[in-house]
């Protein structure tokens, strides 16, 4: 069992110990997420695919977070506390001018000009350096606005 698992199933004990509903129901579906990798994977889990499953459950969040009607208040803090929850099993995140540090340094690393055709050699070297420190669509754009 995975280190970030066996905080989750704590985490979920005192959740239910608290009568804490929104944390037990978030932490449930990354506990079922994680253990179903695992028993996917026939053995435990190494702690950037354990980050993997956190992210996913992160991004579809954000994006129901952008599809809830602004008028839905009550939804719509609910989800930002999801995320808030979520957000603390990862490690901390990059900001944008760490990105571009980070994509300066690889495009210095790797002798590549500030063109567009480079873009795919850098988000694939920045997410695979970066993994769990960094939001895909942040990368993205930070390189996006290097690059002409």
């Amino acid at each position: 069992m995975g280190e970030l698992l066996t905080q989750l199933r704590k985490d979920n004990m005192q959740a239910m110990k608290d009568k804490d509903t929104l944390k037990k129901g978030v932490l449930s579906l990354l506990i079922s997420a994680v253990a179903l990798g695992e028993k996917e994977k026939g053995e435990a889990l190494t702690k950037e695919e354990e980050l993997t499953y956190v992210q996913r459950e992160l991004k579809q969040t954000r994006e129901a977070l952008a599809e809830t009607p602004a008028d839905r208040i009550d939804a719509i803090e609910t989800t930002k506390q999801k995320i808030a929850l979520l957000e603390s099993y990862l490690p901390k995140q990059m900001t944008e001018d760490e990105i571009r540090a980070a994509v300066e340094e690889i495009m210095a690393e790797k002798g590549l000009e500030p063109i567009k055709k480079s873009q795919g050699i850098i988000m694939k070297e920045m997410m695979a350096r970066y993994k769990g420190k960094t939001d895909g669509k942040l990368v993205s754009k930070v390189v996006g606005s290097i690059l002409h």
